[in-house]
């Protein structure tokens, strides 16, 4: 462990007596961009966190966990506790990581008023692996003496595939924006603009109130405005049986967020059998064009027969 010096100054001073100042000007600075698990606002230390000695400071006396399960590429899971009278800050890793996060202790809550709190963002890599993970909490005191690890066990599981009578998706590999678009037989398009291809009737036609429940739905509209949630896919759903007809797919780049491109795959089944299956790749130039309807680059085209 590297020893304290008070005397640092530092974005997180206190973490930096417990670990020393180290100035981010530095290019060898390692800001944990690689680790599985990342945590808001905090300092990254390499390292293994089980292995940090002494263990004689203080203890983490509750966590307040909402972590059960996670998947890869989520993003702003919260956690909270309570620390010991004598913590300053908080160490977070994934056992196995290849280092943890240092967190700052915040005031006592009302219920525990002699007890220093802490509260953290959590996001996960989308390498993150499936499975059971655990994740460990160390406090730390103003000497830097780390205390014995609590834990949390998690379990990482991949999002489900939408299930649906036909589905389509759209998922891509970098924390871009990219927007899916389905046009239906009739003209129809389903996008982040119209998430429900179901039309009202006329007026003074009666109106069924889970009619909309027939149209194809967009489930979510992906790192929307580079607002970065790690799902990195879309999908256009139909529970019941779709229109028969032609059907067109585009694919939107809305902006590539900062990354150099976006590979993106294209997917579609009906009653549960692949119609059609594409691949593609979005460069700087595709995010030019006017968003909204009729925007993007054709992906797919597929028919849909009468049942």
């Amino acid at each position: 462990m590297v020893r304290p010096r008070i005397t640092c100054v530092c974005a997180l001073a206190i973490a930096a007596a417990a670990l020393g100042c180290r100035s981010t000007a530095d290019a060898n600075v390692d800001i944990g961009l690689e680790a599985q698990l990342r945590v808001e606002g905090a300092q990254f230390v390499a390292g293994d966190l089980d292995a940090v000695a002494p263990a004689d400071g203080p203890a983490v006396v509750s966590i307040f966990n909402s972590l059960t399960a996670v998947r890869p590429g989520e993003r702003e899971k919260p956690l909270s506790g309570t620390l010991a009278a004598t913590a300053a800050t908080v160490a977070l890793g994934l056992r196995g990581d290849r280092g943890y996060w240092i967190v700052v202790a915040g005031p006592p809550s009302l219920d525990a008023p002699d007890l220093p709190t802490f509260m953290a963002t959590l996001s996960f890599a989308p390498t993150l692996p499936l499975g059971s993970l655990t994740l460990v909490a160390r406090a730390i005191d103003a000497q830097g003496h780390f205390g014995a690890p609590s834990t949390v066990p998690l379990d990482s599981a991949a999002l489900p595939p939408p299930t649906g009578t036909l589905v389509v998706s759209l998922s891509w590999d970098t924390e871009a924006d990219l927007d899916l678009h389905v046009v239906i037989p009739g003209g129809v398009e389903v996008w982040a603009g119209n998430i429900n291809s179901y039309r009202l009737p006329p007026p003074g036609t009666p109106v069924d109130a889970a009619a909309w429940r027939t149209g194809g739905i967009l489930d979510f509209d992906s790192n929307a405005g580079c607002v970065i949630d790690g799902r990195r896919q879309e999908n256009v759903v139909w529970q019941v049986p779709p229109p028969a007809g032609s059907y067109l797919v585009r694919v939107d780049t809305a902006s590539l967020c900062g990354a150099a491109a976006a590979r993106w795959t294209v997917n579609a089944t009906f009653d549960g059998t692949p119609i059609g299956a594409v691949a593609g790749e979005s460069l700087p130039g595709d995010a030019r064009f006017s968003k909204g309807p009729g925007s993007g680059i054709q992906a797919l085209a597929f028919d849909v027969p009468a049942s």
